[in-house]
């Protein structure tokens, strides 16, 4: 009986979130910079090298990556390097109302010269104000941005840039709409909800 209720478990831990990596196309970068700054991507053997200008201190030149409105959004993965003094690189999320979402005091430093690897998940508004909470809105770009002190003219390098999706299933969607009791009926997990049953995939039981 142990044994049944530890498989009934994991299955519904399995069915309940399924997360799901993306791997992002770098040849898709495009130039995301500050009025008079630039930035010039280039991929070469599944590295993104992307050569920079800024003609001011502190302000920023970098690119974005298109997404298709992606929601539940957990990691952002990726490995970088760079050369530059004073000169801090920002990932973040853009949703789909233009608003940029980081994770808050952290800004790493582009004076790395060896591979460096990043798991990061977005917490707090970067440079906007929106009037929601992350997550409220899908998202349509992932953004790297150097934010150098002083005008400079220098480059990043980028590789292995994936995300991580939580996909909720119809389990949680059964369970969010109304108080729900799970059971264990033969050795299986079944969901009880307004007098109906449900298996682990949130299917109706006759």
């Amino acid at each position: 009986m142990k044994k049944s209720l530890l498989i009934a478990a994991a299955l519904f831990a399995a069915f309940t979130i399924n997360a799901k990596e993306i791997v992002i196309d770098l040849s898709t970068a495009e130039e995301m910079a500050y009025t008079d700054c630039s930035a010039t991507p280039t991929v070469v053997e599944d590295v993104l090298n992307v050569e920079y200008m800024t003609s001011a201190g502190w302000l920023w030149a970098g690119i974005e990556f298109p997404l298709e409105d992606l929601t539940s959004v957990s990691n952002i993965h990726f490995e970088y390097k760079g050369k530059g003094e004073g000169v801090v690189l920002y990932a973040y999320l853009r949703d789909a109302e233009g608003n940029r979402w980081t994770k808050d005091d952290f800004w790493p430093s582009l004076e790395e010269i060896e591979w460096t690897e990043i798991d990061m998940l977005p917490d707090a508004p970067h440079w906007d104000n929106p009037e929601y909470d992350f997550g409220d809105q899908p998202f349509t770009r992932l953004g790297f941005i150097a934010n150098p002190g002083t005008a400079t003219s220098s480059s990043f390098a980028l590789r292995n840039v994936k995300l991580t999706v939580d996909d909720e299933t119809a389990v949680s969607n059964i369970e969010a709409q109304s108080k729900t009791t799970k059971v264990i009926r033969d050795g299986q997990m079944v969901i009880l909800r307004d007098g109906k049953t449900y298996n682990a995939l949130g299917t109706q039981l006759k």
